[in-house]
């Protein structure tokens, strides 16, 4: 699988290429009263207001640096009918990497409220964590951001 590399936090995590629609500079997002700390913010995109998840925040690693290296990875949005955005905020998004599918990677776990960071597995560099998409959310969080996204659709 040919994955997309970024950091969250200090630690490494890859995402297969499949599941992303884009990758783009970290722009302005506007902010929402009263959203929860891991929703980073809104912006247009290609005429569609699109969700940010701090995935630094996500994961309680406090908030997404502001580097040169910092992008915005956009992602179908799992559970929505139509092909709904949202966008991953994270740092250190540079590098592709193709990863070999590994039966003794390790499962993480987790309390069912926390972020799923994915599966652990070895590479080249050591430690790596493989996101998916559809396990990454709180089921609680998935409802807020799907929500959101209906409401501005409406």
């Amino acid at each position: 699988m040919l994955a997309l590399l970024f950091q969250i936090g200090s630690e490494r995590v890859a995402l297969d290429v499949r599941r992303i629609k884009e990758v783009v500079p970290r722009v302005q997002l506007q902010r929402l009263a009263c959203a929860p700390s891991w929703l980073a913010g809104t912006f247009v995109y290609r005429g569609r207001l699109v969700p940010v998840v701090d995935l630094h925040q996500l994961a309680g690693a406090g908030e997404c640096p502001g580097l040169l290296s910092s992008r915005i990875i956009l992602v179908p949005q799992p559970g929505s009918e139509e092909e709904r955005l949202f966008g991953l905020l994270a740092s250190e998004v540079a590098d592709l990497q193709e990863l070999e599918a590994d039966p003794k990677a390790l499962t993480c776990l987790r309390e069912t409220s926390q972020p799923d960071l994915g599966r652990v597995l070895a590479d080249r560099d050591g430690v790596l964590r493989v996101l998916d998409l559809d396990c990454l959310l709180p089921q609680l969080a998935r409802g807020q951001l799907l929500a959101l996204t209906r409401r501005e659709t409406s």
